[in-house]
Parts: C-alpha cells; structure tokens; sequence
C-alpha cells in the first residue's frame, strides 16, 4: 500500500503540481484530491451522477420503437380449441404459438422529447450536486489539516516551555542546594516543571488525536504512524484579501456556485416537467405491426389432391321438380399424407398485420390537469430555491470576508500579545535567577507567556482557515 501511495503522489505531482514528500508528508491540496477518489459520500454522489446518465440514455432510446417477442409450447388436453381451423376438436394435443410485434410512438404530445430534455437537466443537476459533495469534503478536509498545523506549534510551545522550566530548575536546585533561595520556591520551579510535562503530553495526544481524525476522513490504508502534513508557507497579511470585497467579484461566485448552478438545473428539469405534463392534453399516435403464427401437433398433410364431383339436390322453384346440381371439390389422396413438420406448418401458417392507433384523451378524472398544476407548483418551488441559494451564497461570502477582517485584527493582537508576554518572560526569568522576584511569580509568567503564545497560534490559523474559506467561495477551490 505504501508503494501504491508513493505512485500515486508521484503522479499528482506531475500532472497536479502537488507537492507531497514521498511517504512521509501530505499537502492539502494531495489530501483533497486523494478525497476525490476514495470518499465513500463521494463515490455515492459519483453513482447518482451515473444513474443520471442511465435515466439519459433511456430517455434518448425512447424515440426508438419497441421490438417484443412472444412464444409458447402448450399441451392441451380434452375438448380444445385448434388454432389452425378454430373449430372445437376432441383429443389431447400440443401446439405452439409465436409473435413478433412492433410499436412506434409517432406522435405523443411531445413527451418523449420534454422526458429526454428533462433527464439531460437531472444529469447537470446530479454534476453539480457531486461538486458541491465534493467541496464540503474539501472544507471539512481543510479545517482538519489546518487542525493539525494548530497542535503542532502548539506542542512545539509546549516543548519549549518544558526545556525552559527544566533549565529553570537546575538553576533553581542549585541556588536552593547554597541556600540562596527558600524551600518553597525551589518546590514551586519543581510544580512548574511537572506542570509543564503535563501540557507537553496533552499537546502531543492532541496532535496525534487531530491526524487520527484526517486520517481517518481520508479512510487511509497506510500505517497510521507514517501519517503526517505539510506545513507550508502562507501569506498571513491583510494583503491576502486584497480585492476580495468586490462586487463584481462577489456576484460572479455567486453564479458560479455549484449550489447556485444545481438550484438552476432544478429550474429547468421542473420546466420541462410542466411540458412533459401538458403534453398529455394532446392525443397520442401509434404505429403497429404483428406477425404470428401456430403449430398442432398431428395435423395431416397431403400432397396430392383428387377432384371429386358430389350432388346436391335443389328444389326448382318454378317447375318444384327436384334437380341435381353437381359440385366439384379437392379431396386429399390418403396414399399422399406425409407429416406435417412444425417449421413447415409455421411457414404456411404466417399471419400480418399493421396499423394506426390514435388516442385521444377526452375525460380522466382530472388526473392530467392535477399533473400540470402539480409541476408548476414544483416549477415555482425550484425558483424559490434559487433565490434562496443566490442569497445563502452571498450572505456566506459577506460573512465569510467580515470573519476573515476579524479575524486577522485579533491575529494582529494576540501577536503582540505573545512578543509582550515573550519580553515579560525573559525579564521575569532574569529577577527570578537574582532573587528579586518568587518562583511563583516567575510561574504565572511562565504560564501567562504560553496562554498568549497559544493564542496567537489559534487566531494565526483561525485567520488562514478563514481566508481559505473566503477564497473557496470566492474561487471555487482550496489551496495552501
């Protein structure tokens, strides 16, 4: 599986510009596309996308007309009917049956076509409900990666503070071995140390717990301890909105959503579907052929035949003599009789015929109008959600510049937040080492230095995660 990992990051690199390190490291953007073809909600969204089409093709065979075949081998027994002579015949028989039939809709109110039309707007509208799958997917990948960026310099924090506090309290346990300082403090440089072990380990569970939950999201196969991203190198400025207020901007994402492009196609399949409605209020016009034949077993056959002159006798109106009147007829020659195979009978027993049927709807309990004014219920319905998909869209991305506008400001002040706790630290470490100040003071430096650090770390990310997020709306895409 490794392997099959290692080539599959080679080729995003060569043909996506994804800059993954081998096994070891994963970008966003490998993760994303990785996503694209392994989500489980995605191949689903991928398989209606698929059943779409099918519902297409069918639509488009649709003008074609039906070809059926239909057989039966019987065995009758008793008093039947013969199919041949249509006249009731004692005795068991078996026979058998066979037609070919064909019927072509040459005229149907043009349903075929609003059916067709329909099917193809379900088909852009199942694409850009698989987009907009695939781009929740992309957020919520996003805001785990970034997730781990965040616990990663939060246990480098951690770390350090940890090395800080140890080195403190060598120090410490030296001046407490020459008596420089009490008993208490040198306990409280020990509290410190074991405190700052303790945030060390919560930070590294939570780093592993948030790369547990990407890797999870990606449903990887590789070892789980081989599993790591990339920290790339961003623009954490305000020059990273730069233009992004626009208005033009602004209503040519709107459009180009995919919710927003779903909720138009959704528009087009309901208009065609008041078509497809109207169109049984016009009469309907059929082509159609048949062709049969039948087989009885033990039916004579003759080849030769003999003429045989018969007399009947008439009664003479005028004379009311009786007279004879002869007749000529064939009868078959007994010494003739040869069997009557059942290719030969189906071949003599062919019967066609073709025709026009035209249907014309008169009075159906009302169930065609109730159709129509049930699809231009429908059709009004998928308007409203237009408009209010355009509107979601625009106020999501109003609010989406407005956080990003927040949260750089409070990035920008938990940053000089961490350099003033930084300074604050280094002095407080500095008196604490003279003498001048209690190890419980230089504690609660300590600790006030790692809450501003942390703090800056969160909003540094809080502000990324949601210039991505203005700019996925924006642009349609994620990418670090």
């Amino acid at each position: 599986m490794r392997q099959h990992l290692f080539f599959f990051v080679v080729i995003s690199q060569s043909f996506l510009g994804i800059n993954v390190k081998a096994q070891e490291a994963w970008t966003l953007n490998a993760c994303i596309e990785y996503a694209a073809t392994h989500n489980i909600d995605i191949q689903r969204g991928q398989n209606a996308l698929e059943l779409a089409e099918v519902n297409t093709r069918q639509s488009q065979l649709a003008f074609l007309p039906s070809v059926n075949l239909n057989g039966g081998y019987y065995w009758n027994f008793g008093l039947t009917i013969d199919p041949i002579t249509n006249t009731r015949q004692p005795g068991s028989r078996q026979t058998l049956g066979t037609t070919a039939s064909t019927n072509w809709t040459l005229f149907g109110g043009g349903r075929n076509y609003y059916q067709l039309q329909q099917a193809k707007m379900n088909e852009i509208a199942a694409m850009y409900q698989l987009q907009e799958l695939s781009n929740n997917v992309s957020l919520n990948i996003a805001s785990s990666y970034l997730q781990i960026l965040v616990n990663k310099q939060l246990l480098e924090v951690a770390e350090g503070q940890l090395t800080a506090s140890e080195q403190s309290f060598k120090r410490t346990q030296i001046l407490y071995e020459n008596g420089a300082i009490s008993k208490d403090n040198y306990l409280q440089a020990m509290a410190q140390v074991k405190s700052d072990e303790g945030a060390s380990i919560s930070a590294r569970n939570a780093l592993v717990l948030s790369k547990l939950m990407l890797y999870q999201m990606l449903q990887l196969e590789e070892d789980f301890e081989d599993f790591d991203v990339v920290a790339p190198e961003v623009d954490l400025t305000a020059g990273a909105m730069r233009g992004y207020n626009n208005e033009d901007l602004m209503s040519s994402a709107v459009e180009k959503q995919p919710s927003v492009k779903l909720a138009n196609a959704n528009i087009n399949a309901a208009q065609y579907a008041a078509k497809l409605a109207e169109g049984g209020r016009y009469p309907s016009i059929a082509f159609s052929a048949q062709l049969n034949s039948n087989y009885v077993q033990g039916l004579p056959y003759f080849t030769d035949y003999y003429t045989l002159t018969t007399y009947t006798l008439v009664e003479n109106p005028f004379t009311g003599s009786i007279d004879q009147v002869p007749q000529e007829i064939n009868v078959p020659d007994p010494n003739s009789m040869i069997n009557y195979t059942v290719g030969n009978q189906l071949m003599d027993n062919w019967n066609q015929f073709v025709g026009i049927g035209i249907q014309v709807p008169i009075f159906n309990s009302g169930q065609v109008h109730s159709a129509v004014q049930r699809a231009k219920i429908q059709e009004h319905n998928a308007q409203l959600d237009l408009r209010q998909s355009e509107l979601n869209v625009r106020q999501t991305i109003e609010r989406a510049y407005l956080d990003a506008v927040g949260a750089l400001a409070i990035y920008d002040a938990s940053q000089s937040a961490a350099a003033a706790s930084k300074e604050a630290l280094d002095n407080a470490r500095t008196n604490f080492e003279l003498g001048t100040i209690s190890a419980f003071d230089f504690s609660l430096s300590q600790n006030q230095y790692i809450a501003a650090e942390s703090r800056a770390i969160q909003t540094k990310y809080d502000y990324l995660f949601k210039v991505k997020v203005l700019e996925f709306y924006l642009f349609n895409q994620i990418t670090l």
